[in-house]
């Protein structure tokens, strides 16, 4: 008697010995793990404030590029209300989304923070949000240099590179480092 297995009933497939997991139980325990463990939910404070801050970096990518929120977003949808609190919609290409998480890397959060909060403090004046940005602390403009260029190029500037190259032109050798964020930057026309 084969006391390691359990006992097969029917046209299933064997069952793995007991005290083993197969690779699809575990690969299948790892993603609904992953699922409830990283995923919001829907009605949860983090999905709305993210939408607010969403919201808020299309307001002020459109104030400091001066390309309006439904070229920068397609899907956007401001219906009726206070613009924060609008549907940012479905995006099939959704670069807005790696272009905001590369800008709230930890790196340059607190700058972005400032500018977010900028942003949602002069929503109904880009005048007011381009002025305000300029009037901030040089972390915080040379950010904002780096947005613009972001949606521009869909590449990445350090804004201390930027900020370097600007005090010091004579000491930059070549051109400034960058990276593409993403392939998706370059998907149409």
């Amino acid at each position: 008697m084969d006391y390691g297995r359990e006992r097969n009933t029917g046209g299933t497939e064997p069952l793995p010995p007991a005290g083993e997991i197969s690779r699809r139980v575990m690969v299948a325990g790892m993603v609904a793990t992953t699922a409830v463990a990283v995923l919001p939910l829907s009605n949860s404070t983090f999905a709305e404030t993210s939408d607010q801050d969403m919201i808020a970096f299309l307001l002020l990518s459109a104030a400091l590029t001066g390309v309006d929120v439904p070229t920068l977003a397609p899907e956007f949808s401001r219906g009726k209300g206070d613009i924060l609190s609008a549907d940012p919609g479905v995006d099939p290409i959704d670069i807005k989304s790696d272009y905001f998480s590369q800008v709230n890397a930890p790196g340059t959060a607190a700058s972005f923070a400032k500018l977010l909060q900028i942003a949602k403090d002069n929503r109904l004046s880009q005048d007011n949000i381009i002025a305000k940005v300029n009037a901030s602390d040089d972390g915080t403009k040379f950010l904002a240099r780096s947005i613009v260029l972001l949606w521009y190029l869909g590449s990445w500037y350090e804004p201390r590179d930027l900020k370097n190259a600007a005090a010091s032109p004579q000491s930059v050798d070549g051109p400034i480092k960058q990276r593409v964020l993403s392939a998706k930057a370059y998907t149409q026309d």
